[in-house]
């Protein structure tokens, strides 16, 4: 796999890269303001650090900026990605996460999956009125779309939030969690998680990631003002707010000036000093271990999908009249082709796993093997939450 670039390969993140990072987003908002495929299976524990609603968590984030590669930075496995995910009940009822590329890829507008949401979801205009066509011509594909298995009878309160197979952008980082002593008694970061939580077993039901709305372009406003975000540790916020969901300091900076009452968070308490670190990262704190995100996170393959929904397939096919079944059994039987010619395998567990470890080699041939000895560190998720 290589990458054309357009402009010379960038392998630091100094100061100027920053500066050149936040003028490049100014400048596309300005404009915007103007024209107003494997997951793989050998897993390990992977920790997440939880951002939460009304309190400010203290992060070091690491790794280049979400679309810095676009700048002709050639990004490293572990620096952050945005990805789109959608979060499921299979055909048997089980919890079942769909990752896919950006819809601003090529390959996402094409996928059958987001032509199948699309072409279910179409809409018109009556009296000024916003008609979705088949939400009442056909209510049990409208439902298999939109809520994917969850019922307002078993589900309750996640039905309404559930999204069905509309994949959301979502970012990834690798962060030092300033919030307990983990990273540095085992010399790891964590990766940034919108939820985490602990059911009465034990067990860790993780929600990796933060959704980009709201997110990034309130990162973008801080690197315009403080540069490089590796050199000062920022309190992240979820604020329950629809249209303002996140609110980023610099919680260095506030130290430094004895502001800490701004990091007030809603139930009166500020953030322990102690946890705020003023300063660049150490030089131990550089050797850390860091995830692989670009193998923890690959798009879902379509034999996956095929296993696990194929249902929704068959009813939008028996009610439309399309052909999204037979297009995705098709593009299962390529990719099973495809793992027994590079893998001599069609177990799919065994054929992602081997190609996980074969394109995260080309990516490194590609920039020149910037990570020497990239991580065997495959989880996606953490202990206790349903594997695809």
């Amino acid at each position: 796999m290589s990458t054309k670039q357009n402009t010379a390969v960038i392998t630091d993140l100094d100061d100027s890269f920053f500066e050149s990072y936040a003028s490049k987003m100014q400048e596309e908002a300005s404009q915007k303001k103007t024209n107003s495929n494997f997951t793989p299976r050998e897993f390990e524990d992977i920790v997440y650090a939880p951002c939460e609603t009304g309190v400010n968590k203290i992060f070091r984030i690491i790794g280049a900026p979400p679309g810095s590669d676009t700048m002709g930075y050639s990004r490293k496995d572990h620096d952050p990605i945005t990805i789109m995910m959608c979060e499921v009940k299979d055909d048997e009822g089980k919890k079942f996460t769909i990752k896919l590329p950006q819809r601003e890829d090529v390959a996402a507008k094409n996928h059958v999956l987001h032509r199948l949401y699309d072409r279910v979801t179409e809409a018109t205009w009556v009296n000024k009125k916003k008609i979705f066509v088949n939400e009442n011509k056909y209510p049990e594909l409208w439902a298999a779309v939109t809520k994917t298995g969850f019922t307002s009878e078993k589900d309750g309160k996640s039905y309404s939030y559930a999204t069905g197979l509309k994949a959301t952008n979502f970012v990834l980082f690798n962060v030092i969690d300033r919030n307990d002593s983990w990273c540095a008694d085992n010399k790891h970061t964590k990766i940034i998680a919108r939820d985490v939580n602990v059911d009465a077993k034990g067990n860790i039901w993780a929600k990796p990631g933060l959704k980009a709305f709201g997110f990034v372009n309130k990162l973008s406003d801080l690197i315009n003002k403080y540069k490089n975000y590796e050199k000062y540790d920022i309190a992240i916020k979820k604020t329950g707010e629809q249209q303002n969901p996140f609110e980023l300091k610099n919680a260095s900076v506030y130290k430094q000036k004895d502001l800490l009452e701004e990091l007030k968070n809603s139930d009166g308490n500020i953030p322990d000093a102690n946890l705020i670190v003023v300063g660049p990262l150490t030089e131990e704190e550089k050797n850390y271990e860091k995830y692989n995100l670009t193998k923890l996170f690959q798009p879902t393959s379509f034999t996956k999908i095929l296993k696990r929904i194929p249902s929704v397939f068959k009813l939008c096919d028996s009610c439309l009249g399309t052909k999204f079944y037979d297009e995705l059994v098709a593009a299962s039987e390529k990719e099973k082709e495809e793992w027994k010619r590079l893998y001599g395998t069609e177990n799919s567990d065994e054929a992602e796993a081997a190609q996980a470890t074969a394109e995260n080699k080309a990516i490194n041939e590609a920039v020149n093997a910037i990570n020497s000895e990239f991580q065997q560190r495959y989880l996606y998720y953490g202990r206790g939450f349903v594997a695809p």
